[in-house]
């Protein structure tokens, strides 16, 4: 199986079906390699509409793994979760191991993107869709939270609060989220943040929210960790693992 092919089978079995090639891509892709092309056709990422790449899926799949399978303390987090996008894929892998942990979720659940009408209202109809149990729902703005609205132990979690807009907020808005995680997380957890994109080195992704890099760089300016860019296809992301 090839590196593209496992990628989107790991993406639909987490719950992401748009993952794969449209059917009519295939019977091309067939005959293109009959013919002896050497040419493969995909879909291009909507970036208006879907909020998590295959590629990023896969690497939830890698860093959640890891958490889980050291034991490392803590419940699982993500500071803005949107229409459950990543909050399904996340909360299946909890599933599918068999871990009993709590998944929080954090969002105003106000902000409506692309298509989308009524955020909560989808949030908790996709995570139906996926049959895992519905994840402790904190609903409000991110600015409101103090570290007591948190989990007192945290083993993962995901930082996700870009919608474009204003640079600067959104800087703010990360540094916030990190304050609020980072003391919590347990040594050996792991950090994601949507949008942490290095200029030359992140592959294929967009800088799509410039405010999540900038935030990162200051935080852990004076900490031992770095935040280190992963692959994240025709999305940026990065992780720090607590030292």
């Amino acid at each position: 199986m090839t590196n593209e092919k496992r990628i989107q089978q790991v993406a639909l079995e987490r719950g992401i079906p748009s993952a794969g090639p449209y059917p009519w891509m295939r019977i091309a892709n067939k005959v293109l390699g009959k013919l002896g092309v050497p040419v493969e056709l995909h879909r291009r990422f909507d970036h208006h509409n879907e909020m998590v790449s295959a590629e990023q899926v896969v690497n939830f799949d890698l860093l959640m793994d890891e958490v889980l399978s050291r034991n490392i303390t803590g419940d699982v987090v993500e500071l803005g979760c949107y229409t459950g996008h990543t909050a399904a894929v996340l909360a299946r892998m909890l599933h599918a191991h068999g871990d009993t942990r709590k998944l929080h979720v954090f969002d105003r659940f106000d902000i409506e993107l692309g298509r989308v009408i009524g955020v909560r209202e989808e949030f908790e109809e996709r995570l139906r869709r996926v049959n895992v149990p519905m994840p402790i729902i904190h609903q409000g703005d991110v600015f409101g939270l103090t570290p007591e609205d948190l989990p007192s132990a945290i083993a993962f979690a995901h930082i996700d609060l870009g919608v474009g807009g204003e640079i600067a907020l959104h800087e703010r808005l990360v540094l916030h989220a990190m304050e609020l995680v980072y003391p919590r997380l347990s040594k050996g957890g792991i950090i994601v943040l949507m949008d942490f994109h290095l200029p030359g080195v992140t592959v294929k992704g967009n800088d799509s929210n410039p405010g999540a890099t900038k935030a990162a760089t200051a935080f852990f300016a004076d900490k031992p960790e770095k935040m280190r860019p992963l692959n994240g296809g025709p999305c940026s992301h990065g992780f720090v693992r607590k030292a």
